[in-house]
C-alpha cells in the first residue's frame, strides 16, 4: 500500500473541503463513518481529509491511499494537486509517503 499527502494552503473544515472535492472531482464521499468520510476515486485510490486538532493552525491536509506501485500514486496527487490549483485556485505541496 502505497501513501502520501497533499498539503493544501487552505483552512476549511471537512465538511466545506468534502464539498468542493465532491464537485471538483465528480465523486461522492463516503459517509458510512460520518467522523472519517473519505472520496473513492475513479482510479481506485482513496483520499481522506486530515483537519488540524483545536487550537492548531495547519492548513488542510488530503491523505491518497493506494494499492498501486507509489510512483503512480505520485503521479496521481500531481494531477489532483493540479486540478485543485486550476479549478479552486488552492496551492498544494506533495509530501511523500514511502510504499508499505
Amino acid at each position: 500500500m502505497s501513501t502520501l499527502s497533499v498539503v493544501t494552503d487552505v483552512f476549511l473544515s471537512k465538511r466545506e473541503a468534502l464539498a468542493q472535492l465532491e464537485v471538483v472531482l465528480n465523486v461522492r464521499a463516503d459517509r458510512r463513518d460520518p467522523t472519517n468520510p473519505y472520496l473513492f476515486m475513479p482510479t481506485g485510490t482513496v483520499l481522506t481529509i486530515e483537519v488540524p486538532k483545536f487550537g492548531e493552525d495547519l492548513p488542510l491536509t488530503l491523505d491518497l491511499r493506494a494499492d498501486i506501485p507509489h510512483a503512480v500514486l505520485v503521479e496521481q496527487a500531481e494531477s489532483l494537486a493540479k486540478q485543485l490549483g486550476d479549478d479552486l485556485g488552492w496551492s498544494c505541496i506533495i509530501l511523500e509517503g514511502q510504499p508499505e
